[in-house]
């Protein structure tokens, strides 16, 4: 049976290589003086853009679970509804942020009751990733392209989004602004301390060791025989800097989290701004290219194994209550 060592270097010679091209990321750029005129008229966002939003949403809800209207509070969040809006950040992005009355939503749908509400959160956002965003990932608004992503936050209620102390929020459940906006420098950089400029810095540059490793690496196994000495030391110290990237990558993108929990600052919280700033430089791109390679590997030595990947918790918590509820399809 093959090892590890095998898959990755499969996965490494047919990937993708670690590329440090720059990000889009609206965080560190000017903000203008008014609001995204494909979104809103003024500071009142488009009914049509509103229904749109929600009606695709009720339609994912609907298709599965009972008394919507007595459990959901929706609100758009982030830098696509600031004065960031025209900032580099690729096809535009949407954030839908939701709650959950989840004592309501238990009383509605019975079969989870029991069920923790973080894993009941896991179990949702797996199912809209893998379901509902590949639909939202070019949605059109007065002729520009958004990337809208729908996502439930535990700390989030259906009356209130201030737990996760967002940047900006606007209800669509109630068709208003809870959280308007700031009001920005011309250079929103200078907002941040030189020692958090710093710590990017050194990050930086041990992603760029690891990379640099990794290629020499990899090199060395390409031009060495299969199975020989050299070749096993070349893919051994490989699988080492693999996995100190995924480490790397998994902190920085994991830990965004805590600037959006209970003990969170948010959007200028230094987890969201390592997260940013890491974005626009290029590393998360790199280094997410070596993780990636890091999964792909492990999924195929499990299918050789299993003769499937295994599934995560949030994928075997999905498929176990969905396959419990009323709605499940056949």
């Amino acid at each position: 049976m093959a090892g590890y060592e095998f898959y990755l270097n499969r996965a490494t010679t047919q990937g993708d290589q670690p590329d440090f091209h720059a990000g889009a990321s609206g965080y560190f750029s000017a903000p203008q003086s008014g609001l995204d005129p494909h979104i809103f008229d003024g500071d009142h966002i488009k009914a049509d853009v509103r229904d749109h939003i929600l009606g695709v949403f009720y339609a994912f809800l609907d298709a599965r679970y009972r008394g919507r209207t007595r459990w959901l509070g929706v609100w758009l969040a982030g830098s696509g509804i600031s004065y960031q809006w025209a900032g580099d950040r690729g096809n535009g992005d949407l954030d839908v942020l939701f709650g959950v009355d989840y004592p309501a939503f238990c009383e509605s749908n019975p079969v989870f009751q029991g069920m923790p509400e973080d894993e009941f959160a896991d179990l949702l956002n797996t199912d809209l990733k893998k379901t509902l965003w590949p639909r939202t990932a070019t949605t059109n608004f007065h002729g520009q392209t958004y990337e809208v992503t729908y996502y439930l936050n535990p700390g989030t209620t259906r009356d209130s989004i201030q737990g996760i102390h967002p940047y900006a929020a606007y209800n669509l459940t109630t068709d208003r602004w809870d959280i308007r906006p700031p009001a920005l420098p011309s250079n929103p950089r200078d907002l941040y301390p030189a020692e958090w400029w710093k710590h990017i810095d050194n990050e930086r540059e041990t992603a760029h060791m690891l990379v640099d490793r990794y290629n020499t690496l990899r090199t060395q196994a390409a031009g060495a025989h299969p199975n020989s000495p050299a070749f096993k030391n070349a893919m051994a110290s490989q699988k080492v800097v693999v996995e100190q990237a995924k480490t790397l990558f998994d902190d920085i993108h994991l830990g965004r989290r805590a600037a959006f929990g209970p003990q969170g600052a948010g959007y200028g919280d230094y987890a969201n701004f390592r997260w940013q700033a890491h974005k626009e430089s290029g590393t998360v791109q790199a280094l997410s290219t070596l993780a990636t390679a890091d999964v792909e590997a492990r999924k195929a030595q499990e299918t050789a194994t299993y003769g499937a990947p295994l599934d995560d918790a949030a994928t075997a918590l999905a498929k176990a209550a969905l396959w419990n509820t009323p709605y499940r399809r056949s």
